[in-house]
């Protein structure tokens, strides 16, 4: 079975996945995947589990969070490949204030859309 980390900021923007969870979930494990939620516990914690997670042990990284979260997940997997750790696909679920990111690229506004998308 795939693997796949799901963290996400529970305080991102005004909480917006938390009623959204349950469904975001069930999407990634109807795919197929066996999730490992982690939800951020304080500032730079995203970064922390994405550089230190055990080689191999994930498939797929998916987030949901603001600018910051993302921009953790992304710091954490550049570090991955500076110490010649294993870097996998990340998928991201805009759940921020104003999710500039997002928007640059034209991501679905729907929480659930975005994480079919990663899903495709």
């Amino acid at each position: 079975m795939k693997r796949l980390l799901f963290i996400y900021n529970p305080h991102a923007g005004k909480e917006l996945l938390k009623p959204k969870l349950a469904d975001v979930i069930d999407i990634f494990v109807k795919a197929g995947y066996e999730v490992t939620v982690h939800p951020t516990q304080a500032y730079r914690d995203a970064y922390y589990q994405i550089k230190e997670y055990e080689v191999g042990k994930y498939d797929l990284i998916a987030c949901s969070g603001g600018d910051g979260t993302i921009d953790e997940v992304a710091t954490g997997m550049m570090k991955r490949r500076e110490m010649g750790k294993d870097v996998v696909p990340v998928g991201y679920i805009p759940a921020g204030s104003t999710n500039d990111f997002a928007n640059s690229l034209f991501m679905p506004k729907s929480m659930t859309a975005a994480a079919s998308m990663i899903m495709e």
